[in-house]
């Protein structure tokens, strides 16, 4: 078992076995990145709201380089040790920043349990995050940071929150972590383990990819997922209504 996984809710970063496909992959998601861009141009100039589907969701499913990555005997080996078996990739995205892109807020990944069960944010048998980069990712080129531990319950620190916050709690500012990547590395982390990109800085461009896993038999909310932190931020964040279509089982 990773001892950084169980103690600070994130694995040390892991290297995939095999690199030569990454540059193939850069430019597939470049491509798709720009298939975005352009369908946000075309919304904006007919002034007609975006019904297309996000091109960089669950590419998973139909770019087999996209899909390798999850077989990739490293990622396997790491998977299987840490995670366990019978797991399925549900959702994968990309994240692409360079000069002008904003930052992503401090957010967690779990956002359902199983079904119409209330979210167990500190239950850690369930709901994980593989994250790779597909590029370098360094402190000026929109740094991945996290709050150490925070998929454990910490002392005056309350949950009941937003599914995604600007400022960093005083109590857990001493958390406050880099996560910086070479090319083909990799982690895996708790989905309750708080965490965000900052903004752009400098340098060359990077890109990432994270997938969300959950165990076999894990089922979708029918009616979608409220905010659990319910009240007032429930009514700020509406419910979050998650597709089935990314579903592919991994081991």
């Amino acid at each position: 078992m990773d001892t950084r996984l169980e103690e600070e809710g994130v694995s040390q970063p892991y290297e995939l076995a095999d690199k030569s496909f990454l540059d193939e992959a850069c430019e597939v998601v470049t491509e798709l990145k720009a298939r975005q861009r352009m369908q946000n141009v075309m919304a904006r100039e007919t002034g007609k709201e975006n019904k297309h589907a996000n091109p960089l969701i669950d590419r998973h499913m139909d770019v087999e380089v996209i899909k390798k990555l999850f077989f990739d005997e490293n990622v396997q080996t790491v998977i299987a040790e840490n995670l366990g078996t019978d797991l399925f990739v549900w959702r994968t995205n990309f994240f692409v920043k360079k000069e002008g892109t904003g930052d992503n807020k401090w957010h967690h990944d779990r956002h359902f349990e199983n079904g119409t069960d209330p979210i167990n944010i500190y239950d850690t048998s369930n709901h994980f995050t593989f994250l790779v980069a597909l590029t370098d990712i360094d402190a000026n080129a929109g740094r991945i940071e996290y709050m150490k531990g925070t998929h454990k319950p910490i002392d005056g620190f309350d949950r009941d929150i937003p599914r995604h916050f600007n400022e960093t709690p005083e109590i857990v500012e001493d958390r406050v972590s880099p996560l910086l990547f070479k090319r083909g590395q990799f982690v895996v982390f708790h989905s309750s383990m708080i965490h965000r990109s900052l903004a752009f800085g400098e340098g060359e461009g990077r890109i990432s990819m994270a997938a969300r896993l959950a165990k076999k038999g894990t089922q979708f909310p029918e009616d979608g997922a409220p905010n659990p932190a319910r009240g007032a931020q429930a009514a700020a964040e509406p419910t979050v209504y998650y597709r089935q279509t990314g579903i592919m089982p991994i081991n």
